[in-house]
């Protein structure tokens, strides 16, 4: 196998994140340049974090799980989720250069899941020097770390990842407000997200026939009763597993599934990885 300085010359800056900010803030693992001369695979969890990156020079794909995206320049930055496997190719007899940085933070897995980054991972952003601005301000801040730098650094990338979201609409307010009906539901979930809760329940909540209540989610674009309150036990599980002082098992009691291996398939089925994994993954 060739060795890795073959594949690739780095031109980054690796940084340490506090506990405080591990635990509370966005934060930098790495951030500066890479120049890929000939493929280069990583596979899932081999680094922590997601990586925000952009081409500098020269053209290439990055094969991201089992898809090929196009890798050029332009007003194009993409976002790869380092818990799947993923691939740098450069273009043949030609070189690839790209500059961004390496991040992490809690909810992480909760973006991923909003901007659907696995489908798509590549943003077009209207004011790319916004881009560069923020790549020499979070240089800027990692070389001199001024007092409050680990702060500032969340701050940056704060506005960065809105950006995100603004490019794909994420962030557009529905023109019409929820029905009172789907406002009770949703409320009462957020309020209670351990209960095992049942659709006719929740519809007796919204004071409508369950019908009533279906076709309001519906026509809400709330999706269906359900997929929200799978949704939110599955919010609820990975901040619990996020907490190392409570097995598995706790996890899936709190939760009122009747056993380990039934948690353990919900939280496969929905994330792709089982609860260890994803535990192997926030330790990482």
């Amino acid at each position: 196998m060739m060795p890795e300085a073959n594949k690739s010359a780095e031109n980054l800056i690796f940084v340490d994140p506090s506990p405080v900010a591990r635990r509370l803030l966005w934060h930098l693992f790495s951030i500066g340049s890479r120049r890929v001369t000939q493929s280069d695979r990583h596979e899932r969890f081999e680094k922590p974090g997601a990586h925000l990156f952009w081409v500098h020079s020269g053209e290439g794909e990055l094969e991201h799980k089992s898809n090929r995206f196009g890798l050029k320049r332009g007003r194009s930055v993409w976002l790869v989720d380092m818990s799947k496997p993923r691939t740098y190719i450069p273009a043949p007899g030609r070189h690839l250069a790209i500059t961004g940085f390496r991040f992490g933070g809690p909810g992480l897995e909760f973006w991923h899941e909003a901007i659907q980054d696995e489908e798509n991972p590549e943003f077009t952003v209207d004011d790319f020097r916004f881009i560069t601005r923020t790549q020499s301000e979070l240089l800027r801040l990692v070389r001199r770390r001024p007092s409050g730098w680990e702060w500032q650094v969340h701050v940056v990338i704060t506005n960065l990842l809105g950006k995100l979201l603004m490019s794909r609409g994420l962030l557009t307010s529905p023109h019409a407000e929820l029905p009172v009906p789907v406002v009770r539901v949703l409320n009462a979930i957020a309020a209670n997200p351990l209960r095992d809760w049942k659709a006719r329940e929740l519809a007796t909540i919204g004071k409508v026939s369950y019908s009533g209540l279906r076709a309001a989610f519906q026509k809400s674009g709330q999706g269906t009763v359900h997929e929200h309150i799978q949704r939110a036990r599955l919010d609820q599980s990975r901040l619990w597993l996020a907490d190392k002082r409570l097995s598995i098992k706790d996890v899936a009691g709190q939760l009122s599934f009747s056993s380990e291996f039934y948690f353990s398939h919900f939280f496969r089925h929905h994330t792709g990885m089982t609860p260890t994994e994803f535990r192997r993954h926030l330790k990482g």
